[in-house]
């Protein structure tokens, strides 16, 4: 089975990278593709708890809790999570705070890596 990590490293809200990269990864959930996805600098704001959507019609903690629920494993970047002051407690339940090694296993893992 092929492996695809996915980089989320944009703002949630900001555009609509954050929101594409998670439609992606349930698409390729669908084609048999394993998918791992690794929350890096202002990226980590998607796995936070009670986000304010900001009007738009997609809420980015949904799906991640969707993902979660199929077992697609996030890992948001520690130093970025203390950088963003976001405490272990604000994020969604399932989502681990890992390191730069952590990523680079991944990626080292994966058959292709996506950078959102």
């Amino acid at each position: 089975m092929q492996t695809i990590t996915i980089i989320i490293n944009e703002l949630p809200y900001k555009n609509d990278k954050a929101w594409n990269a998670l439609r992606l990864a349930s698409e390729l959930l669908g084609q048999d593709v394993k998918v791992k996805i690794f929350l890096l600098e202002d990226g980590v704001d998607v796995g936070k708890e009670n986000q304010d959507a900001k009007r738009k019609e997609y809420n980015l903690e949904e799906l991640t809790k969707k993902l979660l629920a199929k077992d697609v494993p996030f890992v948001a970047c520690s130093t970025c999570l203390k950088v963003c002051g976001i405490s272990k407690e604000k994020l969604i339940d399932g989502i681990i705070e890992g390191h730069m090694s952590d990523l680079a296993k991944l990626v080292k893992e994966s058959d292709k890596v996506l950078t959102f």
